[in-house]
């Protein structure tokens, strides 16, 4: 118990100068939920609270049997092991490039809605995540950060997109490590409403996931949650102005061109808001739309490094944010995203795909 208490004070330190640190705090009753369009931009939690929170649920969760979990809890001797050194002695080192600072509104989409999407599908303890999340992070950042170089990140800062491009990594090698062949039923912590100064108490619960939602279809979707909470966001905060991405009717399925018109604003909005230096889209038009190959290429996006890494995992996950897009985008026009690939070469992050 003494390592758990003080695993957990470790973690409160890195978690609280951390912009990424979503609370594990939830309703009681885990469905009582708002839609996952209606995120959260930002949490007002004290460090005094959080600390107590996460001692509290860690400490409450130290005597659960392993297959009251949802995947086997991960230790720092696994997340550090000689295979993950090997695998980071793989990967291509971080790009030096030059790339705008992220709009910090967006940015945190990215993330919670990611973050949301697990916890919606109901395939791993949520206080079970967040510690194999810190564990991952803390075991990757020195080997990172001395990649990028000294001075080139600013930790904690989601804005900065030398680490949104950590931070993402780290988050999507969590999800992918979580959402393979996760149980039905499994034991969560969650916290029960005390007063302002009181310890934070919580209540073991059984989750049971949606019997009906196959495991292989989890990774699906987690990319089309994550999609549309992006596609809603922007149309929110964009569809009103000149921005706006243009409307399409549902199910109307448009010609490409109308079709390319609505990618190409999304990507500019993605621009817009600091996600790559620059970003297009363009399409190779065939007789029909079924046989056009559209394409969008960024530079020097805030997912150059972990998008690559990724891939080199062969994680079940990818943060490939805009491909999640466009399939929500089709998915509403009445299309299915078929032949999709996300590609690297230099500092340009290359998507292609086809629709029918």
């Amino acid at each position: 118990m003494r390592l758990l208490i003080a695993y957990a004070l470790s973690a409160v330190l890195f978690i609280c100068n951390d912009a990424t640190a979503f609370s594990t705090q939830r309703l009681s009753n885990k469905h009582a939920r708002q839609p996952t369009t209606q995120l959260m931009m930002t949490q007002h939690i004290s460090r005094r609270r959080l600390m107590i929170s996460t001692i509290s649920s860690i400490s409450a969760s130290a005597g659960l049997s392993q297959s009251a979990l949802a995947a086997p809890p991960l230790s720092a001797e696994e997340a550090d092991n000689f295979q993950a050194r090997f695998e980071r002695g793989l990967r291509s080192k971080p790009a030096r490039v030059l790339r705008q600072r992220m709009n910090i509104d967006f940015a945190v989409l990215l993330m919670r809605s990611s973050y949301n999407a697990v916890d919606e599908l109901d395939i791993v303890a949520m206080d079970q995540f967040q510690k194999d999340f810190f564990l991952i992070r803390q075991a990757e950042y020195q080997y990172y950060s001395d990649s990028i170089g000294a001075g080139a990140m600013q930790q904690g800062d989601l804005a900065d997109p030398n680490y949104f491009d950590f931070i993402s990594f780290a988050q999507y090698a969590t999800i992918s490590r979580e959402i393979v062949n996760p149980p039905a039923v499994f034991e969560e912590q969650q916290p029960v409403e005390v007063g302002e100064e009181q310890p934070q108490k919580f209540d073991a619960v059984v989750v049971r996931r949606d019997p009906a939602i196959k495991n292989s279809d989890l990774p699906r979707i987690h990319t089309e949650i994550v999609g549309n909470a992006i596609l809603d966001k922007l149309i929110e905060k964009f569809g009103e102005t000149a921005s706006a991405i243009p409307t399409i009717e549902p199910g109307s399925r448009p010609d490409a061109v109308t079709f390319l018109a609505a990618i190409k604003q999304m990507v500019n909005l993605f621009t817009l808001s600091g996600f790559a230096w620059e970003g297009g889209a363009s399409m190779v038009q065939g007789s029909s739309i079924k046989d056009t190959q559209f394409s969008i290429i960024f530079t020097s996006p805030a997912t150059l490094w972990s998008g690559q890494s990724l891939a080199a995992k062969k994680a079940v996950l990818s943060n490939d944010f805009a491909l999640k897009t466009v399939k929500a985008m089709a998915t509403r026009a009445g299309y299915k995203v078929v032949n999709d690939s996300v590609k690297y070469k230099g500092n340009q992050e290359i998507t292609t795909f086809s629709v029918m």
